[in-house]
């Protein structure tokens, strides 16, 4: 059986979705997914997802970990890590673990860390020992 996928890329990928691909909905992942083309909806993924340099995903991002090298317009959330390399944009909130953004990355949004399942507080408030 021949395989629908450009020479080069590795057998373990998972799901492709290739560049001229349009997407209008809620996509679910059990494995890896690698997505190149047009994405509108929410993805939700079990496993790692690569967001690759010519896909648009407009629409809220679930998944283990997340590479971007494309463009994200939408809410991100990782189990343990986001990662932003250039030519990769996000344009919406962030909730993971660990967030890595390489030189020439775009993040325009909020990142919210968390540990263990639970957001940290983004401020702690210091106690005030007031002098009576």
């Amino acid at each position: 059986m021949a395989e629908n996928r450009p020479a080069g890329l590795p057998a373990d990928l998972g799901a492709y979705l290739g560049p001229g691909t349009k997407i209008n909905g809620k996509l679910h992942f059990d494995g890896p997914a690698t997505i190149e083309g047009e994405v509108e909806g929410e993805i939700i993924a079990q496993a790692n997802v690569t967001i690759g340099q010519q896909a648009t995903v407009k629409g809220k991002l679930s998944a283990a970990s997340i590479l971007v090298h494309g463009k994200v317009l939408a809410d991100v959330q990782a189990e343990k890590k986001i990662e932003i390399q250039p030519p990769g944009s996000v344009v919406g909130d962030i909730v993971t673990q660990s967030v890595v953004i390489g030189d020439g990355a775009i993040l325009e949004g909020h990142v919210s860390m968390k540990k263990e399942g639970r957001v940290l507080p983004l401020r702690q408030e210091a106690k005030k020992e007031g002098v009576s």
